[in-house]
């Protein structure tokens, strides 16, 4: 009886709070501010995003087509795994052409996108495979990860000469890693170096961070683009003006003819 009394009064309180509140609302313009920036943010979405964005929803329901045709206990036909694939093609083939034909730097920097997530899709897909019965499986999907990372260095080039810092951490990466069948450390300090200054430029240091400490591990000790990225993370400008425009390969074989010498 005393919880029906308490539940009956806590309705009560909240139906009279609910109507106080709307009794006291005044029509406010911050909404319509709201709605209209919403409405400029979605103006600004240029192609290529809202393509690599349906990219992203039909690539998933492919992922759950597939599962679904390797169970047993499903009945979804395969036609839909090569319609959602169907369809991703089309994707990816408008958002060449307007890399090629419009020079769009967006859909450059997404389809290289797309192509390296291929591309790390199928290197860890060969990476599961220890059965050398299974071997070859494994060449192929190092074939098709070859193949992507090679297009996506072609697309994400462009962006990374526009110093765009997303696409030179990922082609940072793709030299890092070895990606490309050799791994190339003073390339990827480079790349490094960019995405962190660029991360620096829009106030994200915590991304910048993270490429510092990805160039810790791919250049040599003291080398001036770690120090100048490490000087601007601690806001040291005079710190900056240390660097100076000496390849990686230079110091290594300066050190070495010290060496040989003494």
């Amino acid at each position: 009886m005393n919880i029906k009394i308490a539940l009956f009064v806590f309705t009560l309180f909240i139906n009279s709070s609910a109507w106080s509140a709307e009794k006291k609302a005044v029509p406010s313009a911050e909404p319509t501010l709201a709605a209209g920036a919403e409405k400029t943010k979605v103006k600004t979405q240029s192609e290529a995003e809202k393509l690599y964005q349906r990219y992203q929803r039909l690539y998933g329901k492919m992922i759950l087509a597939v599962a679904c045709v390797q169970n047993p206990k499903c009945i979804q036909p395969e036609d839909e795994v090569i319609k959602y694939n169907m369809a991703i093609i089309r994707v990816t083939d408008r958002l060449d052409e307007l890399a090629l034909k419009q020079k769009d730097l967006d859909a450059s920097y997404y389809r290289g996108l797309i192509a390296y997530e291929r591309g790390k899709y199928y290197v860890g897909r060969a990476t599961l495979i220890t059965d050398p019965d299974f071997i070859l499986s494994a060449t192929v999907f190092r074939r098709y990860a070859l193949d992507q990372f090679r297009l996506a260095e072609k697309n994400l080039a462009i962006n990374a000469a526009s110093k765009n810092p997303d696409a030179c951490k990922h082609l940072g990466e793709i030299a890092d890693l070895g990606y490309l069948g050799i791994k190339n450390k003073d390339k990827a300090t480079d790349y490094y170096y960019c995405a962190a200054m660029g991360y620096l430029d829009v106030g994200k240091k915590n991304a910048a961070a993270d490429m510092y400490n990805a160039m810790r591990n791919s250049a040599i000790h003291n080398d001036p683009r770690t120090v100048e990225v490490y000087a601007r993370l601690h806001n040291n400008d005079t710190v900056t003006n240390m660097r100076k425009s000496v390849s990686q390969t230079s110091r290594l074989d300066s050190e070495t003819s010290k060496i040989s010498r003494q």
